[in-house]
């Protein structure tokens, strides 16, 4: 009898262990913990870094960097009482065939983890000589994380405490 309850104990517990892993991926109504919304290969950001948008009002100044040709319409519907912005941006850049994509995210001891995937020119392709901006823009959830980290092989680590 004791080796039958061992013999379901334990693939229960590592049931319920892989059931909580899970979940530090996604909010409390299961949404993801962060959402690419747009991309651009001309941001306007000319520095390697993060912007955190936590207000609409703040939506609208991003009109005003220059060369973005950033889509700002997906951006005005964000609820800022649930979600904030992250502008991760790559610096500028001397050619086409750069990028920054969001790969994955996860709270863990109270910091909300994004990770990037950066793309580089192939060696040896082709490019347009013409100077980008590169970025994508992710909403995350505000709730569980009291900092953030943004990281990624080939991205700078960037830490922020939560606003």
């Amino acid at each position: 009898m004791v080796h039958r309850f061992r013999t379901l104990l334990v693939p229960a517990v590592a049931l319920a262990m892989a059931a909580c892993a899970g979940n530090a991926e996604l909010t409390d109504d299961g949404a993801p913990l962060a959402r690419q919304l747009v991309q651009s290969d001309h941001c306007g950001l000319t520095a390697p870094g993060i912007v955190m948008i936590t207000e609409r009002s703040e939506v609208d100044r991003l009109k005003s960097l220059p060369a973005s040709h950033l889509a700002l319409e997906p951006l005005g519907k964000i609820d800022f009482a649930t979600e904030y912005l992250l502008l991760v941006g790559m610096g500028q850049k001397p050619t086409s065939g750069y990028g920054v994509t969001l790969a994955d995210s996860r709270i863990r001891d109270g910091q909300l983890e994004v990770d990037v995937s950066v793309r580089n020119p192939s060696k040896g392709a082709m490019l347009a000589q013409v100077l980008t901006t590169p970025c994508a823009v992710i909403a995350v959830s505000d709730e569980g994380w009291r900092s953030l980290k943004v990281s990624g092989e080939g991205y700078p680590t960037v830490t922020r405490d939560h606003p």
